[in-house]
């Protein structure tokens, strides 16, 4: 891997802290287990499952069609060998990697000549990781050589409509690039790239979808005016900028454009942004409810999983930018709830779109301009497996980070080993704990010799009352900021992080609340019942009377084992709250008569642990 890790170089707008070099970080404890048990299962097979994903794509010089999958599935294959330190895999796409340079062109361009600017995009954060993890110059070159086609393609045409939506994993390719190299002919390249990329920055801070899109336009009317439209009409408009998924990667190409012009209106989009979707279209579950057009905040639209993935790349990247901290709570939220739901709790399938009060895995159609199977557990969107499979190793590579005065950063908690040299010192982290279902974390330090560097820790918004001890000292800290501990550090010594995690009700849609405990979520798992069609894929009904409301007046009491957590709560049924179609019914506003009798011990389960369950639910 790389050995040295890049800040932004001047004149671009400098973050706080920087990604390290992928391989410095690997995975231990129960994020082990996670990407070992994708790495045997979901990711080996997923090439067969999608032969255009694998070795057979036009990417890596083969018959079948490009896209975004084989560019997803390798940056997941990149991350995943360099967390879990796998030789094999390392070489199977660092492989791969070789083979689609040599896909390059004369004139510096690649793939199949109709590729969309999207997917090229996708395949060059594949190669950024890739040179990170080996240093191999062929792919620098490579990188350089598309920054020069780009810069003259860009004054031969412009980018049609849809492309100008996707630019943003091309700016990070070439700011990384630039700030390895410091060859200024690239921010050029970039700025053109930015002039013609769709303006997110102004969409962000003006902000029209604070509704439901289905409030003004059926599924019905969307569709007959595509009929009559071109992709200039108004309807193919609405569908490029009130889409979850594009509005999700806007997120990062704001960032971006900021970093490149140091405009504060850039740089405050995303959190200007971000705080307006989730207003209007949060879902529980830390994404934003897209299905696959913004939907409202109703705890049956459904969230999908591409939307969650481009989030949760887009809160990541922020990390790098100025002030792109802001982010950090929402992405745990989004990655222990929304992105781990996605995967079948046996690991042989994903579920492209969710809902967070989800009470029936069927056939029936319930998401506008979707397929009717999106929200069933499957092998049937290779897009959304592809996708899914990185989400969990990015998320992974960016629990800590490089600050800029020369010390490491936990951005989160997961058990994980850091190696990194500070200062000419060979320095080695080794994170322990129970995180994200604990709040107690071990961070042990190793260095070659004695030596001085701050560690910087993030303190959850939700962590109130957290401490950090060290050589007796306690560190009281304050939530929603970063904690230094800046001394000299010595082979062995320990710092412990409490992380209180108080259970609490969020208010939520209507009246009703959520649970949260740390950076879970907690549901409500009624009985179901559960049959296998001819396929194999599981259909799932809560039973008859699912619907409970929480006592809000009694005590949330967690129990930790070694299996996880689980919080006791007292409730109520509620038998007349059940269906609408295929979807739970909106909570009741007003419960009106109850049976206080019939209250009971119910068990709230992490959001993740449920794929049939109830997370926003009416109190009393």
């Amino acid at each position: 891997m790389l050995t040295r890790t890049f800040f932004a170089r001047a004149p671009l707008a400098p973050g706080r802290f920087a990604p390290l070099p992928v391989g410095a970080v690997t995975a231990q404890g129960e994020l082990r287990e996670r990407l070992i048990a994708l790495r045997g299962g979901l990711l080996s097979r997923c090439a067969s499952l999608f032969p255009e994903a694998g070795a057979q794509s036009a990417w890596f010089g083969g018959d079948l069609p490009g896209g975004m999958r084989a560019p997803e599935l390798l940056d997941a294959m990149l991350l995943t060998s360099a967390l879990l330190s796998d030789e094999e895999l390392r070489r199977d796409a660092l492989r791969l990697c070789g083979r689609a340079a040599d896909t390059q062109r004369e004139d510096g361009s690649f793939g199949t000549p109709g590729e969309s600017f999207a997917a090229r995009g996708r395949m060059l954060r594949a190669i950024t990781h890739a040179y990170s993890m080996s240093g191999e110059k062929r792919l620098l070159t490579f990188m350089l050589r598309y920054m020069k086609y780009l810069q003259d393609a860009l004054k031969a045409q412009p980018l049609p409509a849809e492309d100008a939506m996707h630019i943003s994993d091309t700016l990070e390719a070439g700011i990384f690039l630039y700030n390895v190299t410091g060859q200024k002919a690239i921010l050029s390249v970039l700025t053109a790239l930015l002039a013609q990329g769709a303006d997110y920055t102004s969409l962000f801070h003006a902000f029209p979808y604070r509704t439901p899109v289905s409030r003004s336009f059926s599924e019905e009317a969307i569709r007959i005016a595509l009929t009559d439209e071109d992709e200039a009409g108004y309807t193919h408009h609405l569908l490029r900028t009130a889409s979850g998924q594009n509005l999700c990667e806007g997120l990062r190409a704001s960032a971006l454009a900021g970093v490149l012009t140091g405009s504060g209106k850039h740089l405050s989009a995303p959190e200007a942004g971000l705080a307006r979707m989730n207003k209007a279209h949060g879902a529980v579950c830390g994404g934003v409810t897209a299905d696959p057009l913004l939907a409202g905040t109703h705890p049956s639209r459904g969230v999908s999983a591409l939307s969650a993935c481009e989030l949760a790349a887009s809160l990541e990247s922020l990390l790098a930018c100025p002030g792109g901290e802001h982010g950090a709570d929402q992405l745990e939220t989004l990655v222990y709830n929304a992105i781990a739901a996605a995967f079948a709790q046996d690991g042989r399938g994903v579920q492209p779109m969710q809902q967070a009060n989800q009470v029936k895995l069927s056939r029936d159609a319930r998401f506008p301009l979707t397929d009717e199977d999106a929200g069933l557990f499957s092998l049937s969107d290779g897009d959304a497996l592809c996708a899914l499979l990185g989400a969990w190793p990015r998320f992974a590579m960016h629990q800590w980070m490089l600050s800029r005065d020369d010390g490491l950063c936990a951005m989160g908690y997961a058990p994980c080993s850091v190696r990194y040299r500070l200062g000419g010192t060979g320095v080695r982290l080794h994170i322990a704990g129970r995180y994200p279902a604990g709040g107690s974390v071990r961070i042990t330090v190793h260095v070659e010799q004695s030596a001085a560097f701050p560690i910087h820790l993030r303190i959850p918004a939700w962590a109130k009352g957290a401490t950090a001890a060290i050589a007796g000292e306690i560190l009281p800290a304050v939530p929603g900021t970063f904690l230094t501990v800046n001394r000299q550090w010595h082979d062995g010594d320990e710092l412990l992080l409490t992380l209180p995690m108080t259970a609490e009700l969020v208010p939520g849609f209507h009246q009703a609340v959520s649970v949260a405990r740390g950076p879970l979520r907690f549901v409500y798992a009624p009985k179901a019942q559960c049959l296998n069609d001819e396929s194999g894929i599981a259909l799932m009904d809560a039973e008859a009377g699912f619907g409970i409301a929480l006592l809000g007046s009694a005590p949330l009491e967690a129990q930790e084992t070694d299996s996880g957590v689980t919080l006791r709560a007292r409730a109520v049924p509620v038998p007349r709250w059940g269906l609408r179609g295929a979807s739970c019914d909106q909570p009741p506003i007003t419960l009106g008569d109850v049976n206080m009798d019939a209250a009971f011990d119910a068990e709230l389960v992490p959001y993740a642990c449920a794929p049939i369950r109830l997370a926003v639910l009416p109190v009393l």
